[in-house]
């Protein structure tokens, strides 16, 4: 189920539903090529610190307001000032309103990133009406092609915005996603027709093709990891760190668990992204049980540990955690795995109460330097242990500067390989491939890169 409809308020995983409801300033294709979104055209000035967006006329909110510089402005300080973006947004100075379709962002440092960010939940505009609202959460206002129309447990449904500006486009009627936390119920719902596509497991591809259903399939930046909480007294040590690195055999979890296609890693960036520190591609030395031993005893725990791994509700996750158990009692760490519901594990992550989480990570959303800041740097929403490393904010401003991603691969790099070295905390397992499956006549929805979804050009016949 969705964490929240009040974009300062939803979890990593929530945009599958906002994207239905809600646009952002710059649209990023599901290739993870930008475009024109509510901003028909930027520019930063020369030095990258200012960026001068012109807005898309003509623009209704779902409630019948006017898309106009106020009401970006509106949105954008109040992300700034409470919430899940604070941390997204604290390099935004100064919003101001040039025109009434013209609207103007001063950044502290050179900010060429922000295009992504942009691009993702911090580049929502709500309805200034609805912005304040206490029932943001489950009544969304946003410019989105759909409208929510019904919030139940287990079920979501959206119908067409006729107002929409480029109504034209959508050909579907409406969305209806109903919630299950076991992936075999899922394709079996598409199986018997209840459903027109889902998401499936590597393992489930050859019963889905087998059932005549059309298959997607592509590489994205989510990857499946322990997030350590390294206020733990012995997560705090990076040694064992290192010995949970050492202890993984990623080859074997890849193999079994998802048939080859969760590519074995021990950084959070995939091969073919421009994060990626191609140097770090080949694993096979990163699983050494005998260091991973060596590590505990120089960390004053040759007697091994009891170890905590809190999981959600979803089966898949429930079984890597139990692969994991069982590798890393072979080096004398005792794993005991204790499932939460959804929300309980959005709100212990949040709140930084948990030991360690084995669940999917987004490493590229909104951009890749933002995982750096909310997981590697002290104050981060994710790094309750406050975890950091000399030198690392330097290369993250550096990183941020430019638009190009050629000019900020270097920096990028360098802060991967020195958390790698100095025993990170998040402990990568494998990369994953994204998969859905669909019920022949339904075309149209595009793998995305960094977890946009458009189901405005889904298509359907019988």
């Amino acid at each position: 189920m969705p964490t929240s409809f009040d974009p300062r308020k939803s979890a990593p995983l929530d945009p599958v539903y906002l994207s239905l409801v809600y646009e952002s300033l710059i649209r990023r294709m599901p290739s993870g090529e930008i475009k024109p979104g509510l901003a028909t055209e930027w520019q930063f000035s020369d030095d990258n610190k200012v960026l001068t967006l012109k807005l898309r006329q003509g623009v209704k909110f779902h409630n019948g307001e006017e898309l106009n510089a106020e009401a970006v402005k509106k949105s954008l300080e109040a992300y700034k000032k409470s919430g899940a973006l604070v941390t997204t947004l604290a390099v935004l100075d100064k919003v101001e309103v040039v025109a009434p379709d013209e609207v103007k962002l001063t950044f502290a440092h050179p900010s060429g990133y922000m295009v992504n960010v942009l691009a993702g939940e911090a580049g929502i505009v709500v309805a200034p009406g609805a912005l304040d609202a206490p029932d943001l959460p489950t009544k969304p206002v946003g410019t989105g092609p759909f409208e929510l129309t019904s919030l139940q447990q287990g079920k979501i449904t959206f119908k067409k915005f006729e107002g929409h500006w480029n109504a034209a486009a959508t050909t579907i009627a409406g969305v209806e996603m109903p919630v299950f936390n076991d992936e075999p119920t899922r394709l079996r719902a598409v199986k018997s027709g209840q459903a027109d596509g889902s998401t499936i497991t590597p393992n489930q591809l050859k019963e889905a093709e087998a059932a005549g259903m059309t298959v997607i399939q592509a590489p994205n930046t989510t990857l499946n990891a322990i997030l350590l909480n390294t206020s733990v007294p012995a997560l705090a040590k990076p040694e064992f760190r290192k010995a949970l690195l050492y202890a993984i055999d990623r080859e074997s979890i890849s193999k079994n668990l998802y048939a080859g296609t969760c590519s074995p890693s021990v950084q959070p960036f995939q091969k073919g992204f421009w994060a990626n520190v191609p140097q770090l591609n080949d694993v096979s030395s990163y699983y050494d049980p005998e260091k991973a031993k060596k590590l505990m005893a120089e960390a004053g725990l040759k007697d091994g540990v009891d170890l905590t791994f809190e999981v959600g509700p979803n089966t898949s996750y429930q079984v890597l955690a139990q692969a994991l158990q069982a590798q890393l009692a072979k080096v004398g760490i005792r794993v005991s795995i204790k499932v939460l519901e959804f929300q309980q594990m959005v709100t212990a992550r949040r709140n930084g109460q948990f030991t360690a989480t084995v669940s999917l990570l987004q490493a590229g959303r909104p951009d890749p330097s933002q995982f750096v800041q909310d997981f590697y740097i002290k104050g981060g929403a994710y790094n309750p242990g406050g975890f950091s490393l000399a030198g690392i904010g330097d290369l993250l401003t550096e990183a941020r500067a430019s638009e190009e991603s050629t000019a900020r691969a270097e920096p990028m790099h360098e802060i991967v390989t020195k958390v790698l070295e100095a025993g990170p905390p998040v402990i990568p397992v494998c990369g994953v491939t994204y998969m859905a499956a669909f019920r022949k006549g339904v075309t149209g929805l595009e793998p995305s890169v960094v977890g946009d979804y458009d189901f405005a050009t889904v298509k359907m016949s019988k």
